[in-house]
């Protein structure tokens, strides 16, 4: 038997020096944010960032191309779950909202005439695709790449953003132009430039509230500049490429049609 009056607990206290590493993970991670047992080469791994619900995906989609001034994107929609499920289908829709409205903005412009054949230009997809996606990833991951670097030599770490979360904001404010892009199809040159400035502004705005809070140091005007000129690039390179033709390409076609009209050269029998 135990004599539990002869028993003595000692109680000891503990001072803990180092914080646990919190459920977000290290910083140094590129996308997983959240280590777990699950491997990388395995489906489940890749399955968690897709792990969104429709409410989630349509929020984020809204409040990516409105801005509220105050507010920042990234604390008040993505996380702590950011996803890759809005982003990836934002841009698949977006290659073929462009592909299927820069045809029919091409056949607006020539059909009119009666002067032009013309053919369905299938190499709009890949066009539209190797920009969005590549803006979509590359522009991210050299930001990312940045902050990183430019952060280590100071000395406040107040704001973190990590690779995923800049993929998700990045994906979702091209959502703006599944719309824009819809109307670029009326062959107004002063309306489709309006659009250009509106759509670039508008998600262009959001994209500064994210990405400002985690730029530290003399760059940072430098760095929100090239984030918001490179949005501008994208929008200005959208319209001009796929939607906008010069007016002088009609004097020009309608030239080209009349001379083959005339039979030239002529032939002396």
């Amino acid at each position: 038997m135990i004599d539990m009056e002869d028993t003595k607990l000692d109680f000891q206290t503990h001072t803990f020096h180092h914080v646990p590493d919190s459920p977000g993970g290290s910083d140094n991670q590129l996308i997983d944010e959240n280590p777990s047992s699950k491997s990388f080469w395995s489906f489940d791994y890749y399955k968690q960032f897709f792990d969104v619900d429709t409410d989630q995906v349509k929020n984020r989609i809204i409040w990516g191309m409105i801005p509220r001034p105050g507010v920042n994107y990234v604390h008040s929609c993505i996380k702590p779950n950011p996803d890759l499920y809005g982003p990836f289908w934002i841009c698949v829709t977006l290659v073929f909202t462009i592909a299927v409205s820069g045809n029919v903005a091409n056949y607006l412009q020539y059909a009119p005439t009666g002067e032009y054949k013309w053919k369905y230009d299938f190499h709009i997809i890949s066009f539209a695709a190797t920009a969005i996606f590549l803006y979509a990833f590359m522009v991210p991951l050299a930001l990312w790449s940045f902050i990183k670097w430019n952060n280590k030599s100071q000395s406040s770490f107040q704001e973190h953003l990590s690779f995923l979360e800049l993929l998700c904001v990045y994906g979702y404010s091209l959502g703006i132009y599944v719309p824009v892009a819809i109307l670029w199809v009326i062959q107004i040159s002063w309306f489709q430039w309006i659009l250009v400035l509106l759509g670039a502004a508008l998600s262009g705005f959001v994209l500064l509230t994210a990405v400002s809070p985690a730029v530290e140091g003399p760059k940072k005007i430098l760095v929100l500049m090239i984030v918001i000129g490179l949005h501008f690039l994208l929008a200005v390179g959208f319209m001009l490429y796929f939607f906008h033709v010069p007016f002088y390409n009609y004097k020009m076609f309608s030239y080209m049609n009349n001379f083959q009209k005339m039979n030239w050269p002529p032939v002396f029998g």
